[in-house]
């Protein structure tokens, strides 16, 4: 189906008439002046940073977790990036800091109390006045080098805007380890359709090193600000569907880490686009009442256990 932007559901704070609606909710006592400023710089720019956002402790046990993943061989969905493959496996028994694992909050409590942090849930809530769905989880122990896209593309939900990201720093980011990079108000770019006329990459028939291309000249032609994320140890950003990102270019070597935590969320009231294919995996597991997750690579509920994951060839 044709998603223009005619037909495209969007969140209140990418609407036209977002700061009247933010200030109409704050004389409402809808949000404190500290989250006015908060919406209102999101709204505006389309990110926002929040510094040491994370308690040291719950970091801690979160990057302990991550370095022991090996001790529990099989659990844990992992990219194979080290042997050039673009198929995902399962964890092994030996320590490896070189790849990406997908949705640690199924398996790791310490994943969720982060990246379900009441102060995020609460900012989600606000954006999405909806339940946060956490759907889709990246730990990066060091950068891949992603180029230049929007989270529309890839990160796929039945409404394409209908969606919302934190990226949280476990760690302090050195430059040249392939940053963290965004375009300060790409969100409000003309929204880019793939061949299909909607906002989702298919690469049996779309070019993807021409959509980043297209985005990458949009957001220079316009002269939009290419901000870096220095990020500290238990920073966080979020950032709005169609902001324009990547990893800045990496100088250091290739192992150098960047050990940080993407999560996707969207709002209850629609649903990840796996949804429509994989019966077995449209479990919400319900997290402290305020939120949830689901996850493409794991039947849920855990009930309380560790649980596998099914790969799909």
């Amino acid at each position: 189906m044709s998603q223009s932007a005619e037909t495209l559901r969007t969140l209140w704070t990418d609407r036209d008439d977002a700061l009247a609606r933010l200030d109409s909710k704050y004389a409402n006592g809808e949000c404190s002046p500290v989250e006015r400023r908060d919406l209102a710089q999101f709204i505006e720019h389309g990110w926002l940073i929040w510094r040491n956002a994370i308690e040291e402790p719950l970091i801690d046990r979160f990057v302990a977790d991550i370095h022991s993943v090996h001790r529990h061989p099989g659990k844990f969905v992992s990219t194979d990036h080290r042997h050039g493959k673009s198929e995902l496996k399962v964890s092994g028994k030996t320590q490896d800091r070189f790849e990406s694992l997908f949705d640690l909050y199924v398996n790791l409590e310490s994943s969720r109390r982060v990246c379900m942090h009441p102060r995020i849930v609460r900012f989600l809530y606000m954006v999405f006045e909806a339940r946060p769905i956490a759907f889709q989880q990246l730990l990066f122990q060091r950068s891949n080098q992603h180029q230049v896209h929007q989270d529309t593309s890839v990160v796929a939900v039945e409404d394409p805007l209908l969606l919302g990201a934190t990226w949280i720093a476990l760690e302090d980011v050195v430059e040249g380890c392939g940053e963290l990079a965004y375009y300060d108000k790409s969100h409000k770019l003309p929204h880019y359709l793939f061949k299909d006329g909607t906002k989702r990459f298919n690469a049996a028939v779309d070019d993807y090193a021409a959509c980043a291309r297209t985005l990458d000249e949009m957001c220079r032609n316009r002269s939009l600000a290419y901000e870096r994320f220095m990020a500290k140890k238990g920073d966080v950003l979020f950032w709005a569907a169609d902001l324009v990102h990547r990893s800045h270019p990496r100088t250091l070597p290739d192992e150098a880490s960047r050990l940080s935590c993407v999560t996707h969320y969207c709002p209850s009231t629609t649903s990840p686009f796996w949804f429509r294919f994989h019966s077995e995996n449209r479990q919400i597991e319900s997290y402290d009442a305020v939120a949830g997750y689901a996850s493409s690579h794991y039947r849920l509920p855990a009930e309380g256990k560790m649980v596998s994951p099914m790969l799909r060839a």
